[in-house]
């Protein structure tokens, strides 16, 4: 969308402190048993516990049989539904570690059952048995431990964890075809998670049992990290082809029956990306950066640093020197260092004011993808990444970009470890992280077409339908790589869309949707953790082209790997024959990297017309800021109607189904990053940053311009609001702040001549995140008069869990548009306090 350099981005005026709206009341009532019915459940397992506890060595006899609940053992309490304060009540009991809590899938019972994890001594061993005796007399429990009555009362099972838990089917299918065939002796690398534990006594005795028991199977501890700021400990390790059958096999003697260890993964594996078609460098003159102290990063692959494109624009910090182990092709950081300096190469330059601070995670061997450290935890190699850029050059970044995913980690429902390390580095550093949804290669099958002819002969849109009838089919395959299960972090999918101007004339590979703006094929899908919105946002990621399965039957479609100047984001390119030039590239990765590039132009667009305000604003105002900024522009663009007679095609689904299905796909929208980089005479964009207190509320009021009540003509207003949240591993409540945006009332709406629209994600699903971002339009006249100005209210939810006594930061951006309407921007500025610096147009 057009942009006018000459109307910066203006500054919301100071808010007004209002009183808080009232939120919405909770949940349903959990299922509950009588004691009765409970005693003849569970009474054996209690009973049995109790007879052993009695012993003089009840802690060997309980250890010595793994199906038993035994003290230093994770234990499962699965309950119909969240027992109020239970996490709480369980430090009552000396001895008794919370571990976590997790969803369980709903049923026709329960709608939210879940189970809770607990590590016992064997004095809390004791003291739960008491409590379930006094429960099953009395009908009660003493004083201070009522929610153990409710726990009992909703209890469905308790069971030790178990192997089947500590491997999921996913992994244990991954496992079984790595080393099915594989001779004895071969290793592979394994990640063990270890089961938390906060004393360091506990943890350490942890670790020594788990690395002896590595040992005794013929196995290596490569590494291991604990850190307790986001309650993770891992040991990196390599084990023989025999052990990982085993550990495929839930054998309880194998590593995957050891109580110390939480959970058995594949070692992380990064993801590559597609890029083809080489072209000499253009000759276009590119200006240089002219500040010094970067404000955005890349953690990537080792670029080539001398490339005419790079060389003099980033600021390598390589303190592992995996540049002397780069001796393949460099494509991939390559590739996002140019999107994050100049953008697809296809459009017209877009400079940036400052190096980029990049850090190495990856490398190129000599044959073979690039690649993470195998010496190393993953999570750990980012976690002391982003510390020491902290203090070094890049003390001031406020914008990390990730192009990165782990392809053996889909997400599953539970915040991955790699997601809840940037959580916590985002809240504790002000670090706005751009992460990649990641891609897939899955073809899809297309049952309505039994052969490639009949599929040719349907209309563009029978076969866009059948298309997503497909994806739809096997979404739950199609789910987010971690790290973008982050909720303090923007993940990124890519739109079908790119800059190049070059036209295709053949037939084949084509575009899966003609007609209708759509993600590519290969973009993985949302939602997030508890069903939040993710991807946030679609940035261009090439216009993808798909292919045929040959001989399929029926027709097979599958993501072309090879983009092209037909298709494709216009990168720097590794040497060529000796020469360093240019191809294209397509994807998640390529979208991440175009999003920081866009990023860092708001950034400096902001600096230049409020210098002052930038330079003393937090570095986590700065990032939360960008963050809505990146999001405000985003919409479905009319795809909706599109993907609901997929997903809904009786339209009988209700209103917030249907929505949360398209989110999957679309997130909260495709984003025009020119958008928001400046204003234009019919569009107005203002901003705010600062901080809420525990359940304060504000309100900015907004000059509503004469226009809207001058005519029908269409006009929106937008309100984008972003934060970073501390975050609670291990309990359902993982997101501990929650801020919203409120409904404009029904006089706002009148004045301005809007109404609320379904063409976005459903305001609850909205709130789920980190980002809340609201839309309000119409085609009516406004009943305005002269200054009459609209508020929009922010507040702070009560917070979820052990209330937080720290103010959060946010940044908040609202834009009030009417395309065509020459004086919507004039009549904003007049109202506003702080006014712009405007630029200087440069001379002819």
């Amino acid at each position: 969308m057009p942009h006018d350099p000459q109307k910066p981005l203006l500054r919301l005026n100071h808010p007004r402190d209002v009183p808080k709206r009232r939120s919405g009341g909770g949940g349903g009532r959990a299922r509950r048993f009588d004691r009765q019915a409970q005693a003849q459940n569970h009474g054996p397992i209690f009973s049995q516990l109790r007879n052993i506890l009695d012993r003089s060595d009840a802690a060997l006899q309980l250890r010595s049989d793994p199906n038993s609940l035994a003290p230093e053992r994770l234990l499962v309490f699965e309950v119909t539904g969240s027992v109020q304060n239970f996490a709480r009540a369980v430090q009552r009991i000396d001895g008794l570690e919370f571990a976590g809590e997790e969803e369980l899938e709903a049923d026709d019972f329960d709608k939210s059952p879940e189970f809770y994890l607990l590590v016992p001594q064997i004095g809390a061993l004791q003291q739960i048995v008491s409590l379930w005796e006094f429960w099953l007399r009395e009908g009660s429990v003493p004083r201070n431990y009522t929610p153990w009555r409710d726990l009992f009362s909703q209890l469905r099972a308790v069971r030790p964890w178990g192997p089947a838990d500590r491997v999921s089917y996913a992994n244990r299918e991954y496992f079984h075809a790595l080393a099915d065939e594989a001779p004895d002796t071969e290793f592979f690398g394994l990640e063990i998670e270890l089961v938390f534990r906060s004393s360091s006594e506990a943890s350490h005795s942890a670790e020594r049992d788990v690395r002896h028991l590595v040992e005794t199977i013929g196995g290596r501890t490569i590494h291991q990290a604990y850190r307790p700021e986001f309650a993770y400990h891992a040991i990196l390790a390599e084990v023989p082809a025999t052990e990982m059958r085993r550990i495929a096999a839930l054998d309880p003697a194998s590593l995957a029956g050891a109580d110390p260890i939480a959970a058995i993964t594949p070692q992380s594996i990064g993801t590559a990306i597609d890029a083809a078609d080489e072209m000499v460098l253009d000759g276009i003159e590119r200006p240089a950066p002219n500040r010094d102290q970067p404000i955005a990063a890349v953690f990537d692959a080792v670029p080539v640093q001398a490339h005419p494109l790079l060389i003099n624009r980033l600021s390598v910090d390589d303190p592992d020197d995996l540049e002397t182990l780069s001796v393949g092709p460099r494509v991939h950081g390559t590739a996002m260092a140019s999107l994050a300096l100049h953008g697809d190469l296809n459009g017209p330059p877009s400079p940036l004011s400052r190096r980029i601070y990049f850090r190495p995670v990856m490398y190129a061997p000599v044959f073979g993808g690039e690649r993470f450290d195998d010496n190393k935890l993953v999570v750990d190699v980012i976690f002391e990444a982003v510390m020491r850029m902290r203090s070094t050059d890049g003390a001031a970044v406020i914008v990390v970009n990730l192009s990165l995913g782990d392809r053996t980690k889909p997400f599953s429902g539970k915040i991955s470890t790699w997601a809840r390390a940037l959580d916590y580095l985002a809240y504790t550093y002000g670090i706005l992280f751009i992460i990649s949804a990641g891609n897939t290669e899955q073809a899809i099958v297309l049952d309505d077409f039994p052969d490639e002819p009949s599929f040719g002969a349907a209309s563009a849109n029978v076969r866009a339908q059948a298309t997503l009838a497909g994806v739809d089919a096997v979404k739950a395959d199609r789910r987010l790589l971690a790290p973008a299960d982050s909720i303090n972090s923007l993940t990124i999918g890519a739109w079908h869309d790119d800059s190049s101007q070059e036209i295709f004339g053949g037939v084949t590979p084509f575009q899966p949707f003609a007609g209708v703006e759509m993600p590519n094929l290969s973009s993985r899908l949302g939602p997030g953790l508890r069903r939040a919105i993710k991807p946030e946002a679609l940035f261009a990621g090439g216009r993808e082209r798909v292919r045929i399965g040959p001989a399929s039957t029926p027709v097979n479609l599958a993501p072309h790997p090879h983009p092209s100047r037909y298709w494709g984001l216009k990168v720097a390119a590794p040497s060529q024959n000796g020469a360093l030039g240019t191809h294209f590239t397509i994807g998640t990765s390529a979208a991440a990297a175009l999003a920081t590039h866009s990023g860092h132009r708001i950034f400096d667009a902001l600096e230049e017309a409020y210098p002052q305000l930038i330079d003393a604003m937090p570095l986590a105002e700065r990032a939360a800021l960008l963050k809505s900024f990146l999001v405000h522009s985003a919409s479905w663009r009319g795809s909706e109607t599109f993907i609901r007679t997929t997903v809904d095609p009786t339209s009988t689904l209700h209103h917030e189904h249907w929505r949360r299905e398209v989110s999957r796909y679309l997130g909260f929208g495709f984003v025009d990053p020119d958008n928001v980089v400046a204003c234009a005479n019919d569009r107005a964009t203002l901003w705010a940053t600062g901080t809420l207190s525990p359940e304060e509320s504000l309100t900015f009021d907004i000059r509503v311009p004469k226009s809207l009540a001058a005519s029908a003509s269409v006009r929106e207003i937008r309100a984008t609001l972003a934060w970073f949240t501390p975050t609670r591993p291990g309990h359902l409540a993982y997101r501990a702040v929650k801020l919203k945006i409120d409904s404009l009332e029904r006089s706002s709406l009148q004045l301005a001549g809007v109404s609320t629209t379904s063409d976005q994600p459903s305001n609850s699903q909205s709130e789920s995140g980190t980002v809340v971002h609201r839309r309000w339009t119409s085609e009516q006249i406004g009943e305005a008069e002269s200054d009459s100005t609209i508020p929009i209210q922010i507040q702070r939810e009560p917070d979820q869990g052990t209330p937080i006594d720290e103010v959060i930061p946010f940044g908040l951006v609202v834009t009030i548009e009417m395309p065509g309407e020459t004086q919507i921007y004039e009549d904003i500025l007049t109202s506003i306090q702080v006014k712009p610096k405007v630029p200087i147009r440069a001379q002819v």
